[in-house]
């Protein structure tokens, strides 16, 4: 184990303290130096379980963290329209307002106790 090695396990193991299995959360700046000494030791051939041991840490999450980064998704632009509002529905004519914002308006009590029954 070289010496950069070393320094990050002394340096995880007083940051981890006595937290154990799902409990351990390491700074960003700990797993950028892990990934760093990882990286260089995958240049030299060396397997990840070796360097996860060497560094103290579990293969799996060294693993993860020298995946590349995934990309943030693209933002892309959309129309946003006003509609006027309703205040009350007109000729004794129901509306719905869904949570997920779907909306029907236009049809008789009737109608729609009907579609309602039928969504259930």
């Amino acid at each position: 184990m070289d010496r950069e090695a070393r320094t990050f396990r002394h340096d995880a193991a007083r940051h981890i303290g006595d937290r154990t299995g799902t409990a351990i959360r390491y700074t960003p700046d700990l797993r950028r130096r892990a990934v760093r000494i990882a990286r260089r030791r995958r240049r030299a051939g060396v397997a990840v379980a070796a360097i996860a041991r060497d560094l103290g840490l579990r293969p799996d999450a060294l693993r993860l963290w020298l995946q590349t980064p995934p990309t943030r998704p693209q933002l892309r632009r959309v129309a946003v329209t006003a509609t006027p509002e309703t205040t009350a529905p007109r000729d004794g004519l129901s509306v719905l307002v869904t949570p997920q914002g779907v909306r029907v308006d236009g049809l008789d009590l009737a109608t729609l106790v009907t579609l309602l029954r039928g969504l259930a």
